[in-house]
C-alpha cells in the first residue's frame, strides 16, 4: 500500500503530472434575462412521428406489446426491450431497404443492430402470450342486467 501511495505522489510531482495541471474554470453566464438552457429528452412518445422511421417503430412496438399480452400486462423492463428492440427493428429496415435498392452498406453495422435486437428480444421472449378476455363478475352481471 505504501509502495502505491509513493507513486501517486511521485506521479503528482512530475513536471507534466495531475499536480502541475492548470485549473480550468467553466462558467455559464447567459446574457440578461436570459434563461440558462435544460437538457431535455426525447421520447418516442413526444416525436410526432411525421418520419417513415418514427411510425414503424412506434407500429413495431405495438405489434410487440400486442404479442407480449398487450401493453397494459407488460412491466416496465419489458416495454423498454420491446422499444429497444422495435427502434433497432426500424434501423435494421432502413438498412436493408437501402441494399435491396443496390446501394452499399455497412453488412457489420447490419449484423450489430441485428444481433442487439436479438438480444433485446431474447430478454423478453418469443412466444406469444395470451390475454385473460375472461369478462369479470361484475361486467358480466352488468351485462345481464341490461338484457
Amino acid at each position: 500500500m505504501q509502495a502505491i501511495l509513493e507513486r501517486l505522489m511521485a506521479d503528482a510531482n512530475a513536471p507534466n503530472g495531475p499536480g502541475k495541471c492548470p485549473e480550468i474554470e467553466v462558467r455559464y453566464e447567459p446574457d440578461a434575462g436570459q434563461i440558462a438552457p435544460k437538457s431535455r429528452l426525447l421520447t418516442l412518445d413526444l416525436l410526432d412521428g411525421r418520419t417513415a422511421a418514427c411510425r414503424v417503430a412506434k407500429q413495431l412496438v405495438t405489434e410487440i406489446e400486442t404479442d407480449l399480452g398487450g401493453a397494459e400486462h407488460i412491466s416496465a423492463m419489458e416495454r423498454q426491450m420491446a422499444q429497444h428492440g422495435a427502434v433497432l427493428g426500424a434501423i435494421a429496415q432502413d438498412l436493408e431497404a437501402k441494399y435491396l435498392q443496390g446501394q452499399r452498406i455497412d453488412l457489420v453495422s447490419l449484423c450489430t443492430v441485428l444481433n442487439a435486437q436479438r438480444r433485446a428480444f431474447d430478454a423478453i421472449g418469443y412466444r406469444r402470450r395470451q390475454r385473460d378476455v375472461t369478462p369479470s363478475l361484475e361486467s358480466f352481471l352488468t351485462k345481464k342486467e341490461l338484457k
